[in-house]
């Protein structure tokens, strides 16, 4: 199956000022890296008297988030006080003892949801005039609402629009221009500033799963209150972008490359529904836009990386939006082939795709996206098409979360 291209984010050419850095992270953090970023090994750099290591080497990725997991184990403060109102003592930004006691039974309680999760597409399409125009980003954002609402209220059901508006609201103030304004605040007005839309949003959920906890079901049923509250608002706050982004990157990059719909569509019509090309498209979507593009971890001690001496208090930067991409590790890097993640092609090199990150610290949430995903593409894809329409390109755009469009308006075909 032949590749195609779809657009990437400009990419400036040599060293630029670090306010004109700054400036590009503003609008995109996708946009702060260089060409020759997508080649190398890494760098290393002094911004606003904080040093910055982007390790861009599969060794140096092991050993900062496997080997040395223990001394890379924290986040930034500046982003885990930005997160802290809204996501509590949640897994995405819990630190040591706290992290470790909650992961193993979050997984327990997620993989427990998930048998309760079957293929229902959660969509109205089939009530839609043939040709209608869907905006994509819209249509995956209500239905990943939907899903994560089954699994995490189970059959206690309720309406998760409100959770999701007001959370992109919330990432949209600690993104971009926000997220420098806001780095640059004490903490009492940070907290003054996201605390109000982390209020509502607390208060959605703990209403929900009051529901779900008297109906005995879902995520609710298997995790003290305060866990599934601070759980149930990650998913909604972190999780419900990646399985959107996901869904709408294969639609969009299905659009693009029909060949690779036809067999898609010829592997669902034989009945194998989580057959080997699906899984490839979607793995494939993850490398070209993973949810979480920019991994930052703190060094709590002097270390070494790959040969590199890294000073206590430094913060180490992977990006799977680099690695994903990278010359030395991917053929035709930036083009879309599923054939990549097929059985019979060899494997990725070893820590050069991570789109849930790697080692202790990967994200819970991977098999409720990937089984999610699985089963609403499958259910959809067997019976619609979607073709792409005239419009502007298609480019990625990333804050906390990477963000395919604002839109993307395709036409829907009944099969």
């Amino acid at each position: 199956m032949s590749g195609v291209t779809p657009p990437v984010p400009p990419r400036h050419r040599g060293e630029i000022p670090v306010t004109d850095l700054l400036a590009k992270a503003s609008r995109s953090l996708l946009e702060v890296w260089g060409e020759e970023m997508f080649r190398n090994s890494g760098t290393t750099l002094e911004v606003l008297g904080q040093r910055l290591i982007v390790f861009n080497r599969p060794a140096a990725v092991e050993s900062v988030l496997v080997a040395q997991a223990e001394v890379f184990t924290t986040k930034p403060a500046q982003l885990s006080r930005l997160l802290a109102p809204l996501l509590g003592s949640g897994l995405f930004v819990a630190e040591g003892r706290a992290w470790r006691g909650r992961r193993d039974a979050v997984a327990a309680a997620m993989a427990a949801a998930l048998e309760g999760v079957g293929e229902g597409t959660g969509t109205d399409w089939v009530a839609r005039p043939e040709g209608a125009t869907l905006d994509v980003i819209a249509e995956m954002e209500r239905l990943s609402a939907t899903l994560l609402l089954r699994l995490i209220f189970g059959a206690a059901g309720g309406d998760a629009t409100e959770i999701v508006r007001l959370a992109r609201a919330y990432r949209g103030k600690i993104s971009g221009a926000g997220l420098i304004t806001l780095m640059a605040l004490p903490e009492p007005l940070v907290r003054l500033r996201l605390g109000g839309d982390a209020k509502r949003i607390r208060a959605l959920v703990e209403a929900l799963l009051a529901r779900a906890r008297r109906a005995r079901t879902g995520l609710a049923a298997g995790l003290p209150a305060e866990l599934a509250r601070d759980e149930a608002i990650s998913l909604f706050a972190i999780g419900h972008d990646a399985l959107s982004g996901l869904l709408a990157a294969a639609w969009f990059l299905l659009g693009q490359a029909p060949e690779v719909e036809a067999a898609l569509h010829a592997e669902l019509d034989s009945g194998a529904g989580e057959g080997p090309l699906l899984q490839a498209v979607l793995r494939e979507a993850l490398r070209l836009y993973p949810p979480l593009p920019l991994i930052a971890r703190v060094a709590g001690r002097a270390t070494e990386v790959a040969g590199l001496p890294v000073p206590k208090g430094s913060i180490g930067f992977v990006a799977p939006w680099l690695l994903h991409r990278h010359a030395d590790h991917w053929e035709a890097p930036d083009e879309f082939r599923p054939a990549r993640f097929l059985p019979d092609a060899p494997p990725p090199r070893p820590f050069s795709y991570l789109p849930f990150g790697l080692g202790p610290r990967q994200c819970v949430g991977e098999a409720v996206t990937m089984r999610v995903a699985t089963l609403a593409l499958a259910g959809l894809a067997r019976r619609f098409r979607l073709r792409p329409l005239p419009g502007p390109p298609v480019v990625p755009r990333a804050g906390l979360t990477l963000s395919l469009a604002e839109r993307l308006p395709m036409r829907l075909e009944r099969r």
